[in-house]
């Protein structure tokens, strides 16, 4: 990227979402970058976006298709296909030569909700059928899988009308994209949801298309736009520091597949790969990866990039993203049960079935790094669970377990009862933009006029200085706009505590660790902020 263009990225306005802005992307344009990307074919962007991590088989942009001979009747013979077609073939027989875009958008249903097939005589078998299709009840996977390679066709076919989905495995950075220009996304589908999973990409694609015809850009810049410059936009604030781990996630590996032993025996230090996990994952855990038959047994151990996310296009719906691998000598099922805590686990009773993308408890993993010492692996490397609440006993696993278990009863040590706070005041921040700040005290909530004396942002975590940044600039606005006198800022770490008198300025705040707040003068000098005595002496005017 020329030096010029990543200065002008790295001081954007403060304020996380905006529209793109016409002057950053008129230099990107006429950058040597931007007119390669704009020139570029566009399949050569599902390529470039193994450089992320997704899978090298859900960007096959022209994947084979069964073709299965018609089931005698009564016969429980289970059959193996006769051939394989092109998927471009089907997909021509389905969407060629339509006149409007409503009629391939109803074609796209047709073939999610009904399925589309084409028929054979057989030659082997006379009188017999040979069938081979996509989708249809029961069978809407098959989309979702091909979402790339169906997506490709309809934008070689139709241009403008369809934009190609490339963001398999990676649905939060597109989610990103969207939220940092103001492109709308409805709500994704849940997991069980699967012909509304596949039905989405229409969703997306006519958001897509309404956000390219209000930038008036082209089909090429548009594609340009999402796999080019909109990754490297947001790639200027990344943070390569992660925080200290909190949880440790089962991972499993080759289940259906040789693709994954590959991909693990093959990795180095700065591999990188979106798998199968939980959305309560979050930036800094540990990922236990196990290998299942034919190899059975525990791989290594990797970090987890990027907070667990949802995808709808996914084969597995819910995904983590792991890199910084560490090799481990083959550890099988019988090793785990020689270890008495772990022959415990109920996990390892279940032989791990089932608990894919499952929370690995904390007991166990520490078991595992003391069988692992007593095979003679230096665990000294090895990431080790630190717990940054106050309660050591205590799992916090989500943003509103920290809510539950540490700010509110920090509220009531403060004075205050439930009746005192607001949760999730709901606000217009212009453009009929809607938000809700997570918590505010001596709350005036007339429509339009609304006031709050203290603000509270909640997070799951804040560990890293970008963490920090993104937490304040959401919560600053709150308090801004509430014309509130304090700001807390809170998560697993603790609170920071920013006053109206020093403009909300991070470098104001005082800091506080839960823990230091059971000291006495501690405690005192943030009740004397901001306890009820101090905030309620009469509701805002």
């Amino acid at each position: 990227m020329p030096s010029y263009l990543r200065r002008v990225l790295s001081n954007r306005f403060i304020q996380t979402r905006m529209p793109l802005n016409n002057y950053v992307w008129s230099l990107y344009r006429t950058s040597v970058e931007g007119r390669k990307a704009i020139s570029q074919a566009f399949p050569r962007f599902a390529k470039t976006c193994k450089e992320y991590g997704a899978s090298v088989g859900h960007l096959q942009l022209n994947p084979p298709v069964p073709v299965w001979p018609e089931a005698s009747e009564g016969s429980k013979e289970k059959s193996s296909p006769e051939f394989f077609i092109p998927l471009r073939q089907l997909l021509t027989q389905a969407f060629g030569n339509l006149p409007t875009f409503g009629v391939v958008e109803e074609r796209f249903r047709e073939m999610v909700n009904e399925g589309f097939f084409l028929e054979w005589d057989s030659a082997a078998r006379p009188g017999k059928k040979l069938y081979g299709g996509i989708g249809g009840k029961g069978y809407e996977i098959e989309v979702l899988d091909a979402i790339a390679a169906i997506s490709s066709w309809l934008h070689w076919r139709y241009p403008e009308w369809f934009v190609p989905y490339y963001f398999s495995h990676r649905f939060s950075q597109l989610a990103e994209i969207c939220s940092t220009f103001e492109i709308p996304l409805p709500p994704i589908p849940g997991k069980i949801q699967r012909a509304a999973r596949a039905l989405y990409f229409l969703a997306v694609n006519r958001s897509l298309q309404e956000f390219r015809n209000a930038q008036g850009l082209s089909t090429k810049e548009l594609n340009a736009f999402l796999y080019d410059f909109a990754p490297r936009y947001l790639a200027v604030e990344e943070d390569d520091e992660l925080p200290l781990p909190q949880r440790a996630w089962f991972v499993m590996a080759g289940v259906g597949t040789q693709e994954d032993f590959y991909f693990l025996d093959s990795a180095t230090p700065t591999s990188r790969s979106y798998w199968r996990g939980h959305r309560d994952a979050r930036r800094g855990d540990i990922a236990v990866v196990w290998c299942a038959s034919p190899r059975a047994h525990l791989h290594s151990i990797w970090r987890i990039l990027d907070d667990g996310f949802d995808d709808p296009f996914a084969h597995w719906y819910s995904l983590i993203k792991i890199g910084r691998p560490l090799r481990l000598p083959p550890i099988r099922l019988a090793d785990l049960k020689s270890q008495p805590v772990l022959a415990a686990s109920p996990m390892v009773r279940a032989r791990f079935q089932g608990c894919a993308g499952q929370y690995f408890r904390d007991v166990d993993y520490q078991a595992l790094l003391d069988l692992l010492a007593s095979r003679g692996v230096d665990v000294a490397s090895l990431p080790r669970i630190t717990r940054a609440g106050e309660d050591q006993e205590l799992t916090l696993m989500n943003e509103r377990d920290v809510e539950i278990h540490l700010i509110e009863p920090f509220l009531r040590s403060l004075g205050y009862v439930e009746s005192d706070w607001t949760r999730q005041l709901r606000l217009r921040m212009g453009r009929g933009d809607r938000v809700f700040p997570d918590y505010v005290i001596g709350a005036k909530l007339e429509v339009g006029e609304e006031r709050g004396r203290l603000v509270i942002e909640s997070k799951y975590r804040i560990s890293t200085q970008k963490e920090l940044r993104e937490a304040w600039i959401q919560g600053r606005s709150y308090a801004l706009r509430l014309e509130a006198e304090w700001l807390v800022l809170a998560a697993l770490e603790g609170i920071w505590l920013l006053s109206s008198k020093g403009g909300f300025r991070i470098e104001t705040a005082l800091v506080f660790r839960w823990s230091e707040l059971k000291q006495p003068a501690m405690f005192f000098r943030v009740e004397h902020a901001i306890g009820k005595r101090s905030i309620c002496k009469g509701a805002p005017s």
